[in-house]
Parts: C-alpha cells; sequence; structure tokens
C-alpha cells in the first residue's frame, strides 16, 4: 500500500516507516526536520519519498495516490503543553485539521490517528477502556483530546475512514530524550538523583517494538475491523512511579537518591492502566516486552548516547581551544604558497 506518514522521522514515526518498508509498503513521510537532521530514519530515508515541509502546508500532491494517512505529527512534549499552551493547541488541532481538510473527497482506506492516553487523566475506573469519557486534566491533555474530537468529527461529517490508536509511554531506543524515563537513566548514569513530580500518579509504559507491531496491524488489517474504532495499546498495566524509579536502578547496577518535587498541573489522582483487550480481539494485539526487558535494552541505549554526546563536546571544546590559541598566537604566520597558474 502507499503510506502517508506526518511526522514520520519522530520516534514512533521512525519505528513504522522501518515496519512497513520491510512489509513491502510505499512510504511517502512529511516532517518539519531537515532531511539531514532526521537521524532516526536516515537508514532508510533514500527508500522513501521524504518531504520537508509542515502538515499545516499540506497540499493535494501530498495525498497524491495515498491509500492510508497515519497522522503522528504534533507537539509531543507534555512539559511544552505548560509553557506554550497556545503552540501546543496550535499545532495539534489546526495542524490536524489541516491534513483532514486535504483529506476530504480522497479515496482512503484509513486515517489513522496516534493519540495518547492522556486525553483521559484522571480516570474515573481502572482499567482505562475504549469506553471511558475522555476528561483532559491540562493544556496538553485538552489539546491531545481536541485531535480525537477533530477526527470523529470529520469521520461522521464528511465519511473520513478514521481510526484512533492511544497509547501511554512509548519507550525504547531512539525515544524522545525528555521523556522521565530516559532522564532518570541518564542521571543514574551521571550519579545524579531522579526527579519524580508528584509520586502517587500512576503509568502504563509499552516498549517501542510491540506498539509498532499494532500500528502495523491498524494499518494492514480489513477496514471493518480498524475504521469507526478507538484502540488502547499499552501494555496493560499500572506502575508506581518510584517503583518504575527504582526497577531503572536495579537495571542499571546502582543507586541514587531519589528526589520528590510538586506535580506538574492537574497530575494529582491521574492514572494509567488501559485495557487493551478490544485491540487482542480485534487485530491479535500482544504484547511481549515486561518493563524490566524493556528498560534493559533502553539502558544500554542511553549509555551509548550519553557517551556520543560527551565525546562531541569534547571534540567542541578542543576544537575552540585550538581556535583560541592560534588567534593568540605571537609566532608570525606562514606566508601562503602561492596559487599554481
Amino acid at each position: 500500500m502507499k503510506i502517508l506518514i506526518t511526522g514520520g522521522a519522530g520516534y514512533g514515526g521512525c519505528g513504522l516507516v522501518e515496519a512497513l518498508l520491510k512489509r513491502g509498503h510505499s512510504i511517502r513521510v512529511i516532517d518539519i526536520l531537515a532531511p539531514n537532521e532526521a537521524w532516526k530514519i536516515k537508514e532508510f530515508i533514500d527508500k522513501i519519498d521524504y518531504r520537508w515541509k509542515s502538515v499545516h502546508d499540506i497540499n493535494d500532491d501530498d495525498l497524491k495516490d495515498i491509500e492510508v494517512v497515519i497522522h503522528m505529527a504534533a507537539q509531543a512534549d507534555v512539559p511544552m503543553g505548560f509553557t506554550a499552551p497556545i503552540w501546543t493547541v496550535w499545532q495539534e488541532s489546526i495542524g490536524t485539521v489541516a491534513v483532514l481538510e486535504k483529506c476530504r473527497g480522497k479515496n482512503l482506506k484509513k486515517f489513522l490517528l496516534a493519540s495518547t492516553g492522556n486525553v483521559i487523566g484522571r480516570p474515573l475506573y481502572i482499567p482505562i477502556d475504549e469506553k471511558h469519557p475522555v476528561v483532559p486534566h491540562n493544556p496538553y491533555s485538552a489539546a491531545k483530546a481536541s485531535q480525537e474530537m477533530l477526527v470523529w468529527a470529520y469521520y461522521r461529517a464528511y465519511n473520513i475512514p478514521v481510526a484512533v490508536m492511544r497509547n501511554g509511554i512509548v519507550y525504547g531506543p531512539k525515544m524522545r530524550k525528555q521523556i522521565f524515563l530516559y532522564i532518570w537513566l541518564k542521571n543514574i548514569l551521571n550519579n545524579k538523583p531522579i526527579i519524580i513530580e508528584g509520586g502517587e500518579q500512576t503509568r502504563d509504559p509499552c516498549f517501542g517494538s510491540d506498539t509498532i507491531d499494532v500500528w502495523t496491524r491498524m494499518v494492514e488489517y480489513p477496514e471493518d475491523k480498524i475504521v469507526g474504532n478507538t484502540f488502547q495499546v499499552s501494555r496493560g498495566i499500572e506502575w508506581k512511579m518510584e517503583d518504575m524509579a527504582k526497577l531503572c536502578m536495579k537495571v542499571a547496577g546502582k543507586e541514587v537518591p531519589i528526589e520528590y518535587k510538586d506535580y506538574r498541573p492537574g497530575e494529582k489522582g491521574q492514572r494509567e492502566c488501559f485495557d487493551n483487550s478490544f485491540a487482542k480481539e480485534q487485530v491479535g494485539y500482544d504484547p511481549k516486552v515486561d518493563l524490566e526487558e524493556g528498560l534493559k535494552i533502553l539502558w544500554e541505549w542511553v549509555k551509548k548516547e550519553e557517551k556520543m554526546t560527551d565525546e562531541e563536546e569534547f571534540k567542541a571544546e578542543e576544537t575552540e581551544k585550538d581556535t583560541d590559541e592560534e588567534e593568540t598566537s605571537d609566532e608570525p604566520a606562514e606566508p601562503a604558497p602561492a596559487e599554481a597558474e
């Protein structure tokens, strides 16, 4: 199939691009990252139709011959939802409308929205199934919820073949480095304390390969199994923040202090434990990687990434030092060689 992935250079997008290419699909990506900056997909960027642009500027040519749209482009960091709520809402809401408008009248098989369990901050019951009302608890959560409201409005108004995929935290190699699991492991590596904002809230983390597997199934399964449905596609296991912090220290093989700060806005009372039985029934979703196993894999990647960062900083410092020495040298400069005629 011919598939368009918005935000395809990000963490979820890069894994999905790789998986779908291996399965013989034709991939087009729209992303605001410059091609040379899209490091997460550098191994196969020459095998896809990469379009360096914003979804706000999507046009008919971007959708030419496309059968499935996977909308992942978004402002994906919760903290930025607090410091830049207007930008976050604009990116989530207006960016989604821009894509939906161009999908009107197209012969699509599916429009898949990558959403988040964050749209249900303080659940009325546990585990959280697809029928749970959307109850956003802060500006970021509300911005993500707006995406769901918009795609369902276009589903009802214009028959766009929508399905929504909700997940909790997706983690693993190439993940976003602003997610707390990466930050915690980085702090452990550098013998710094783990910071927990709040403490009583819970999370339902899911390893990247399990998430990519179910997203791939959503693409390939028959439309009557997918369209018109919301799917909870997390691991289905509730973890307390402190227990996850201790597990991070266990896989790293050393302990650091745990420090507690105030809750982020709206997160007191937040719980995550998603009922993924519908995804299992519809598409055979079967997550396999437990949290300890996944954190071991992530730990090895964090060490590699931070070593590369340290080496790059060292090289930059040495280059700056050499430059300063050249600029302050008292020795006369050698005459430049004459150019050959």
